[in-house]
Order: structure tokens, then C-alpha cells, then sequence
């Protein structure tokens, strides 16, 4: 047989449910931000690995070029 609930059960057990939901809700928040500025961080790290690559890379391809143009005596 279900139970019966006063209103001042049903009170306490809504506003507890808010309560919790309410903690829930901001502990996702804070998850969200960090796992944006973790994006953020990675994302950073991988543009300056790109520009450091990108330099040596053409470096060594400016080079090749170099020595191929210039004819040697």
C-alpha cells in the first residue's frame, strides 16, 4: 500500500530535492570550466608546438631550397 505524506513531509523532502539539485547543477558548472580552460590550456600548448614545428620544418626546407639555387664555384 503507498504511503501517505503530510504536507509538511512533502516540504522538507521538495526542498531537500532542491537543495541537492541545486549542488548538482553547480558542481557541473565548475566541472564544465575546468574542463574548458583544461581544452584551453591543450588547445595553446598545441599552436605553439605547430609555430615551433612550422619553424623548423621550413627552416630546413629554406635551406634545401637555398642550396639548390646557389651554385657553388
Amino acid at each position: 500500500m503507498a504511503r501517505i505524506y503530510t504536507r509538511k513531509e512533502v516540504r522538507r523532502r521538495k526542498t531537500s530535492f532542491l537543495i541537492f539539485a541545486g549542488i548538482y547543477d553547480f558542481l557541473g558548472v565548475v566541472a564544465g570550466i575546468i574542463v574548458i580552460i583544461a581544452c584551453a590550456v591543450l588547445l595553446t600548448a598545441l599552436f605553439n608546438w605547430m609555430v615551433r614545428d612550422g619553424r623548423e620544418s621550413f627552416a630546413s626546407l629554406w635551406k634545401i631550397f637555398m642550396d639548390a639555387l646557389i651554385v657553388p664555384k
